[in-house]
């Protein structure tokens, strides 16, 4: 088992541990795996964060469409601003598995989200009705 194999190990039973000498004995572990492998522990816990902020980021972008998906169309940016199905952009929104993988937002398409909402605005705020 490799360094980070053993690390996300011992990571996830950490985030399970249900007593206080469970918690201390993992964190022996994980001090020898430090102590045996320094390089290794440091690219595991560096990718570890990596994917952490990643996760945040996901959260985010989904906590905050939350609030639009509402009042605006997913099926209409999704098929006006990417050219794309409502399918695709919710796989992206909520991180669902895709080809063995979660499926997230490339920077590109978070700019163009960011556009399209933008532009969805602008048509809203120039919108009036009149007899």
């Amino acid at each position: 088992m490799t360094t980070q194999e053993k690390f996300e190990q011992l990571k996830n039973r950490e985030m399970n541990a249900g007593t206080e000498s469970e918690y201390r004995e993992i964190q022996v572990a994980m001090e020898k795996l430090a102590d045996a492998d320094p390089e290794g522990f440091e690219q595991a816990v560096l990718a570890s964060m990596r994917r952490t902020r990643q996760k945040a980021q996901n959260l985010r972008i989904k906590e905050q469409m939350e609030a639009v998906s509402e009042i605006i169309s997913m099926s209409y940016i999704a098929k006006t601003y990417f050219n794309k199905t409502k399918s695709w952009l919710s796989q992206r929104i909520n991180e669902l598995n895709v080809n063995g993988k979660p499926a997230s937002f490339t920077d590109e398409e978070i700019e163009t989200l960011n556009y399209a909402f933008k532009d969805i605005s602008k048509k809203i705020g120039a919108f009036s009705v009149s007899r």
